[in-house]
């Protein structure tokens, strides 16, 4: 008897589903392509982004009138003093001589025999020794200015940490070991020949009474290791004292600060304070954001750029947003400032664009322009009585690319928007090309099954038909 033989697959499913699946996922693939293009606008838009915010930063910097007008202190000979200068400094030269520096008033224990100090009271009484040719006598402060430490403790060591943990003391304790003994030294907190202090011990601290009137010998309970006083300096033969080594108000806007004074038998350092015109700064700051405004002219560029032999744009080539970013920077950077009776635009201060678009600095224009001072250079950057300056224009310009609210938070909001809806239909297109697969799968599969069947019945019919001419002989 003849029998039906299995055979296998007729049709190749795999590649049939496959073939038509690459066809119904075209329209997912440009949907991919369509979101990427919109992810890179995206990250475009954020270079443009930091590019304008550094730009702002050195715009900011610009916003300083006294940077445009800044002056440079040097010193000269062996002076004793260094010296800094402000934008309000007269240029000039002063004589200077240092006469004495300020200083705090040091007393210490003695030299030999460690104080050991026990449970008692120290008073500190703060004023001015003064000499009136007879001899020394010590002012208390009117109001008097006084401070008190009630001490329990019974060592050196808890003494010292006892007032150093009292700011309100006005002194300060420190321990010296001689080689023969511990000395407790107490220093006053500022300089100052009204910063002289009188001590009054009492019970276990009685040992530190100290007048710093009296004349006290090393071996004595407690003596003088540097007197209060002020600094005495001579500025172009003017004398003057100071309670303080950092001088402040003998020459408007310099700071005079001493840094030693004379040994005898000399009684003086003598140096020559200059104080000098400092445009440094100045082209520092403009030198800055030229250099800023050029990288964003480069990221815009890049980024909107168009190459004719690959017929390939950039990501943001043809984007109006960016176009409008680029126009009205150069707009605003040609542009002249009303209401300055000095420089009102760019140009004029030494700053242009060059044939590549791109902005330079001629630093022999900017120099004169600083040295004229018709043309008032701080004021066209800083504005000047209630009118904006460059920097201010400017600055709001790019704040209206960058703030929250700006141009560029809006764009990327609306992107952010196309992308999010785009991943939506993404994630729609993308089950229901799952589903169609599935169904595609299902009715070859079934397909091949039914041929399958039809293949073995063709195969028994040709079969049993083989066999019909044996058996008409065996009749």
């Amino acid at each position: 008897m003849a029998t039906i033989t299995s055979g296998g697959s007729i049709i190749d499913v795999n590649a049939i589903v496959s073939g038509l699946m690459s066809v119904e996922s075209r329209p997912l693939t440009l949907l991919a392509q369509k979101e990427a293009s919109y992810q890179a606008k995206l990250s475009a838009f954020g270079q443009i982004k930091s590019a304008l915010s550094s730009l702002q930063t050195a715009t900011d910097g610009l916003k300083t009138a006294t940077k445009f007008s800044a002056t440079k202190a040097s010193v000269a000979g062996d002076a004793g003093f260094t010296a800094s200068s402000g934008a309000g400094a007269a240029v000039g030269s002063f004589a200077v001589d240092v006469l004495q520096m300020a200083k705090i008033q040091r007393v210490s224990t003695p030299t030999t025999g460690t104080f050991t100090p026990a449970a008692g009271k120290l008073s500190i009484e703060f004023g001015t020794v003064k000499d009136d040719g007879s001899g020394k006598t010590f002012e208390s402060d009117s109001p008097p200015r006084t401070a008190s430490l009630e001490f329990e403790g019974s060592t050196l060591e808890e003494l010292r940490d006892a007032i150093n943990g009292d700011a309100s003391l006005g002194v300060k304790a420190n321990i010296i070991n001689n080689g023969t003994t511990k000395q407790l030294v107490l220093s006053g907190t500022a300089t100052g020949a009204n910063m002289a202090f009188k001590l009054t011990g009492e019970d276990g601290l009685a040992g530190l009474s100290f007048d710093p009137a009296a004349t006290a010998a090393p071996t004595d309970p407690m003596y003088s290791v540097q007197a209060a006083q002020d600094a005495r300096i001579r500025v172009d033969g003017i004398e003057v004292t100071r309670g303080k080594n950092t001088i402040t108000d003998v020459i408007d806007d310099v700071t005079i600060t001493l840094t030693k004074e004379p040994v005898a038998p000399a009684t003086s350092l003598t140096g020559t304070l200059s104080v000098s015109e400092d445009q440094s700064a100045a082209k520092t700051a403009v030198e800055a954001f030229v250099k800023a405004y050029n990288e964003v002219a480069s990221t815009l560029s890049s980024l909107t750029s168009y190459n004719a032999e690959t017929k390939a744009g950039a990501a943001l080539t043809g984007d109006s947003t960016a176009r409008n970013i680029q126009s009205q920077l150069r707009n605003a950077l040609g542009a002249s400032i009303a209401g300055l009776t000095g420089a009102s635009s760019l140009s004029q201060v030494g700053v242009s664009f060059g044939k590549d678009g791109k902005l330079s600095l001629d630093g022999g224009k900017f120099t004169a322009a600083l040295n004229d001072t018709s043309k008032d250079v701080a004021s066209f950057f800083a504005g000047k009585d209630g009118v904006q300056g460059f920097a201010a224009t400017f600055g709001a310009r790019l704040e209206g690319f960058i703030a929250s609210d700006g141009l560029l938070n809006s764009r990327t909001e609306g992107i952010n928007s196309t992308i999010k809806s785009l991943t939506k239909q993404y994630d729609t297109m993308e089950a229901r090309l799952a589903k169609m697969e599935e169904r595609y799968r299902l009715q070859y599969s079934n397909l091949d099954t039914l041929l399958n069947g039809l293949t073995q019945t063709s195969t028994y019919l040709s079969q049993q038909l083989a066999n019909l001419p044996s058996i008409s002989k065996s009749k």
